[in-house]
């Protein structure tokens, strides 16, 4: 599990960082989509603030080594990949090069994290057998 302190730093990191992205974009009213869809971005607020509570809780689960810390995590992957591939469709549109590419980035190295995690629970869950 060489990557389980990485991973759970990174997931904490990234759950605060999409809290505090939203609350600036909030405070600084740079949400059209409030006047434009306002059910829909409530919605969406909703799912990007539940995906990252879920990284910073499955992060503090995966270092404490605290019962259900496997299942959290693959709850927060899978809700973090959606919120990532939703986003880059976001900021394609537009192309904006910026965005896209922090996102892009972002993809690459949960995904990667994804697979070697997974690799290691799995080797776990089958030496207990």
């Amino acid at each position: 599990m060489k990557y389980l302190k990485l991973t759970s730093y990174f997931n904490i990191f990234i759950g605060f960082s999409m809290m505090i992205m939203w609350l600036f974009f909030i405070i600084f009213d740079m949400v059209p989509e409030f006047e434009e869809a306002p059910f829909e971005i409530a919605t969406h607020l909703v799912a990007e603030f539940l995906t990252a509570i879920t990284l910073v809780v499955s992060g503090v689960f995966l270092i404490k080594k605290l019962n259900g810390a496997n299942i959290l995590y693959y709850l927060s992957y899978g809700l973090l990949l959606y919120a990532v591939i939703n986003s880059l469709g976001y900021f394609l549109d537009p192309f904006d090069i910026a965005m896209t590419s922090l996102f892009t980035l972002i993809l690459i190295i949960s995904s990667t994290l994804f697979v070697q995690n997974s690799k290691s629970f799995n080797n776990r869950a089958t030496k207990k057998e």
